[in-house]
């Protein structure tokens, strides 16, 4: 998926910018083992990979500029926990295995701001002394709609348990 977002200010003093994102997602279905001949009905174990790229061209505010960590970036931290920046790339591997009618998982991700925080005016990466870039992985169980995470933040070696809605993919 490419998303590209405008930003056309009005005047001399305010923003003229360009994000783009590209993301793409693919669920790669395990039909082996004891899995072989469960069909779609009793559900089989898949294999999640995910990846995102984003980057800005032109007079960014500090406002516009990408959250890097949180429940949909880079999971065992919060919204921006990692930094600020201009330009990110994210990837995730996820395994998924049914179990009743419920799944459990476990998870690996990575998120790196790709050395930008510092071309964001006022750099709150460096000002907030956060880390750039971050990995976790973890493991967790869906419950219908909420999800339990166990989630290891691989800067600090420090573990976090999260109640989640929805879902990271």
């Amino acid at each position: 998926i490419l998303q590209v977002d405008q930003g056309l200010g009005l005047g001399s003093c305010l923003p003229f910018f360009n994000r783009s994102t590209l993301s793409a997602t693919r669920f790669i279905p395990v039909p082996y083992g004891p899995f072989k001949d469960a069909g779609q009905s009793k559900g089989q174990p898949q294999i999640i990979l995910s990846g995102k790229y984003a980057n800005c061209i032109g007079d960014l505010p500090t406002y516009e500029a990408f959250a890097l960590g949180g429940p949909h970036s880079v999971r065992a931290y919060g919204v921006g926990e990692l930094g600020i920046c201009r330009s990110l790339l994210e990837y995730a591997a996820e395994v998924r295995i049914p179990v009743k009618s419920r799944y459990v998982y476990g998870f690996y991700e990575h998120g790196t701001d790709l050395g930008s925080s510092k071309e964001v005016k006022g750099n709150p990466t460096e000002c907030y002394r956060k880390y750039g870039s971050g990995t976790t992985y973890g493991v967790g169980a869906g419950l219908g709609i909420v999800k339990l995470e166990y989630a290891m933040d691989c800067n600090s070696n420090k573990g976090h348990v999260f109640f989640r809605f929805g879902e990271r993919f």
